[in-house]
């Protein structure tokens, strides 16, 4: 949900340092912060999207290999497909 908050500037502006120095965005600093305030279960973080993220490209990796290994032709899968696309 979208919402709009107002706030002082100089909490505006140290809550955007803290999230910053932290690697999250102002979304996922608010959300953190009213999380523990409230007790509220908290939503996967950028940090657990990112590792969702990199399992799912080692997943994908693994894929392409072992369609590299059955591939019929001399090119690997992923060469295969970069050429399809040049042409």
């Amino acid at each position: 949900m979208k919402t709009t908050i107002e706030m002082p500037d100089d909490l505006f502006r140290k809550a955007k340092a803290v999230a910053a120095l932290r690697g999250q965005s102002m979304k996922d600093l608010i959300t953190q912060l009213l999380t523990r305030e409230i007790g509220a279960p908290l939503a996967p973080t950028a940090n657990a999207r990112k590792k969702a993220a990199d399992a799912f490209s080692q997943e994908l990796e693994a894929l392409a290999a072992q369609v590299g290994k059955e591939w019929k032709t001399g090119l690997s899968a992923t060469d295969a497909v970069r050429e399809q696309r040049r042409g």
